[in-house]
């Protein structure tokens, strides 16, 4: 079944707006085909295409999805070769509420004046992401920020492959904020500062992951250990 992102959506829309018309469209949707549409607050519309061109469609039930739990914060380090999108990607199909850009001191990546551009992009990557993994709330792309700026929800946790300390030993939380670094690590003054805003230096496993693998990995394990892959 396919899935749609109708911010504005009600159980009386029997269209789709002009940002998700095209999408509609490139899929050759057929007639009496049954689709999912969500506001990316918690409500699904399932439909029913009643004509292909330009689709049109009609709600025959919705439902409301409550926010999962726990809720994820990845604060990911803009990193070079498209790997800070990758992370975010994979983020959000694992269930992220929020993705955080940050520009670390080793980031080789700016984004400088693009930085609305950037963050546009970073936030469609996500939809694209909430609507493949058929979820019905949007990870919300945040602002750029800084170190000096990074304070943790939750659970504040620093992936770090030098640390002690590992995920198992942690307590349970509704809320965790992973901050990941670029490709040549976080510096030594960084960590302090974070440490020092209430983040945890936290390792997973013996491996050193790249900045694309590091979040989702981390995401992935904690909601194992929460039980989330049970249902």
């Amino acid at each position: 079944m396919h899935w749609f992102y109708e911010p504005a959506l009600t159980p009386e829309q029997t269209e789709f707006s002009p940002a998700e018309a095209g999408h509609a469209k490139a899929l050759r949707l057929r007639i009496g085909e049954q689709i999912a549409i969500t506001d990316g607050k918690g409500m699904i519309a399932y439909a029913e295409v009643l004509h292909d061109s330009p689709v049109q469609f009609q709600v025959h039930h919705t439902a409301a999805e409550s926010f999962p739990s726990p809720r994820f914060h990845l604060i990911q380090a803009l990193a070079k070769n498209d790997r800070d999108e990758m992370a975010l990607q994979a983020a959000v199909e694992l269930g992220a509420s929020t993705v955080t850009p940050w520009q670390s001191a080793r980031s080789i990546v700016r984004w400088d004046q693009k930085a609305d551009r950037n963050r546009e992009r970073w936030q469609a990557i996500a939809v694209e992401a909430m609507k493949q993994s058929q979820q019905s709330h949007i990870c919300i792309v945040e602002t750029l920020t800084t170190t000096k700026q990074l304070s943790p929800i939750g659970i504040g946790l620093v992936l770090n492959p030098k640390a002690t300390l590992t995920l198992d030993q942690l307590p349970r939380s509704e809320e965790y904020t992973l901050v990941v670094g670029p490709e040549g690590g976080i510096t030594d003054e960084e960590l302090a500062m974070l440490e020092s805003a209430g983040f945890k230096s936290v390792r997973l496993g013996s491996s050193v992951l790249r900045a694309s693998t590091a979040g989702p990995a981390a995401i992935a394990a904690l909601s194992a250990l929460h039980g989330s892959f049970r249902t």
